[in-house]
């Protein structure tokens, strides 16, 4: 899938720890390599739609695991994969 990576997500994945820095990189690795469909199958990335969470102008959210904790936040537009930001703490990402 194609990815575009935000300057926000780039800032909040570099302020994160060394473990979740190295998820960010494979979950990156995983999904330039993968289809929406095979992402949306895929169990370690495992990408889902945020019920409810939309951005400001409407969009719909996804998270993606990138540790057992942290989740990347993403919009899909079109054929592209748009990676927001890292939320390190996955209750929060819910919200």
């Amino acid at each position: 899938m194609k990815l575009e990576i935000r300057p926000a997500f780039v800032v909040s994945a570099l302020q994160q720890s060394q473990p979740v820095r190295k998820g960010v990189a494979k979950m990156i690795a995983l999904a330039s390599a993968l289809g929406m469909g095979e992402l949306l199958q895929h169990e370690g990335v495992h990408l889902e739609k945020l019920q409810g969470l939309m951005t400001r102008d409407g969009r719909q959210q996804y998270s993606l695991r990138v540790t057992r904790a942290a989740r990347a936040i993403a919009i899909v537009e079109g054929d592209v994969l748009v990676l927001l930001y890292v939320e390190p703490d996955h209750d929060k990402a819910y919200r």
